[in-house]
């Protein structure tokens, strides 16, 4: 297992994430629907971000070889008991800190995490890392909780009032029972487009992703290195 530094502001979501592990793999286990479009690939894949792995054994089972990363040591944990004999690597990482050399891998999947980054500058830089490690012509998945989610209506006075307390439009913080609050940036499918851009990535496909409800609780990106 490497560990990098972890970047300012990031290592509190790390522990959040530390002390729910037990409970988040007990109740996420069913690989994201968009996951779907790393299928067909091959080669080595990263799963940044990985949680307890539901994604990256999906890019398992399509062919990949994986490799897993996540801040948390407590999701990695969680990870590694799962699926020990899966022979799938494990890394703890920051997003912005990549511990791989460029061109490392030939699919990544960013899945559920850009939201948890404060700051544009940082999510643009995560990335930035993302297309830094990604090989020439390696497809890349983005998703991000939308900004349109129906269960977020009754907040978005907190959520437009944001940039008023020192924060960005669309910041706000969901608790996760009594173990604290989870940041998140919520998207507008705009915004995100623009972030994988900027970061020079060149879009293929962007979405709406619907879960439960009419309006779409997540964007999706799915972009390649050119």
């Amino acid at each position: 297992m490497n560990l990098v530094g972890c970047s300012p502001g990031v290592g509190e979501v790390g522990e959040l994430y530390d002390r729910i592990a037990e409970d988040f793999a007990r109740t996420r286990r069913r690989a994201w629907p968009s996951i779907l479009e790393l299928r067909g690939g091959s080669g080595i894949a990263l799963d940044l971000g990985c949680g307890t792995g539901r994604n990256a054994a999906a890019l398992a089972s399509f062919g990949y070889s994986v490799v897993a990363a996540d801040l948390s040591i407590g999701m990695l944990k969680a990870f590694r008991k799962r699926f020990a004999q899966h022979g799938m690597e494990s890394v703890r990482c920051d997003a912005l800190h990549l511990p791989f050399i460029e061109g490392s891998f030939d699919a990544v999947a960013f899945v559920a995490v850009i939201h948890h980054i404060k700051g544009r500058g940082n999510r643009r830089g995560a990335v930035a890392e993302i297309r830094r490690v990604t090989k020439g012509g390696g497809r890349i998945l983005v998703t991000a909780w939308s900004m349109i989610q129906a269960r977020f209506l009754r907040r978005c006075i907190g959520i437009v009032s944001s940039p008023l307390k020192g924060g960005e439009l669309g910041d706000l913080v969901v608790p996760w029972g009594m173990e604290g609050g989870r940041f998140y940036h919520l998207f507008t499918k705009q915004e995100l487009e623009k972030t994988i851009r900027d970061s020079g990535l060149k879009i293929i496909k962007s979405y709406g992703e619907r879960i439960r409800g009419r309006l779409p609780e997540n964007w999706v990106v799915v972009a390649e290195k050119a």
